[in-house]
């Protein structure tokens, strides 16, 4: 048995050893946090929760496996079913499973940033909107990605930030609607899509939240 009490500092035992409810743990660099939500992940299971019930969100890979390795180091092997990984690799997991209900293939492909920029400046050159008065498309995909993560109109954005530089909004909308529709019809997702449509699944269709809101029954993010 892991002694906590010992093992933690009193703030780091009592998030780690929290009850039921949401818990929002703020701290600075260094003082512990990820060595808690470790010390959580080992409490949780010591207290006989299926490990499949847990999904611990990071933002880096390496975060999530580093993890779940010191788990491993504290309770063993109990720890090998936990949900583990960044926001992007969770969302492609349920993707891969439902991407039919929104109108994807199963086996999409992802599009890493120069597979987006080799699309984009595609889309650019059918309209005629490719040269060196008017924007690059790395400074569009990140317009697009901004206008994704906060939901605001492309439109809207791009007026507010280059306007006073003579870029027509209207060109960027349209624009960003074709590169839409490309990576619709080559059956591909940009990083960004991966969230986007992964809300957009779990807003659209109640039976998969349904499915993975009785799934889980903690999930940590650090």
């Amino acid at each position: 048995m892991i002694d906590f009490a010992t093992d933690l500092n009193p703030e780091q035992f009592a998030a780690a050893t929290a009850g039921e409810g949401p818990v929002l743990v703020l701290a600075a660099a260094g003082t512990g946090k990820t060595r808690t939500l470790v010390y959580r992940v080992a409490y949780l299971v010591e207290q006989g929760l299926d490990p499949q019930r847990l999904l611990l969100l990071t933002f880096t890979n390496r975060a999530s496996g580093e993890m779940l390795e010191r788990a491993r180091e504290l309770v063993g092997s109990r720890v090998s079913g936990v949900w583990g990984g960044t926001f992007h690799h969770m969302a492609n997991r349920i993707l891969r499973r439902y991407s039919t209900l929104i109108g994807y293939a199963a086996d999409y492909t992802i599009l890493d940033r120069d597979d987006a920029k080799r699309l984009l400046g595609e889309c650019m050159k059918d309209l005629e909107l490719y040269g060196t008065d008017f924007l690059k498309p790395a400074v569009l995909l990140g317009l697009f990605s901004t206008a994704a993560n906060t939901e605001r109109p492309v439109a809207r954005l791009a007026e507010r930030r280059f306007g006073d530089e003579g870029i027509d909004p209207g060109d960027v909308k349209r624009l960003h609607t074709a590169y839409e529709k490309r990576k619709h019809r080559i059956n591909g997702m940009d990083f960004d899509d991966l969230l986007v449509n992964c809300l957009r699944l779990l807003r659209e269709h109640k039976g998969v939240t349904e499915r993975y809101q009785d799934n889980f029954e903690h999930i940590l993010v650090d």
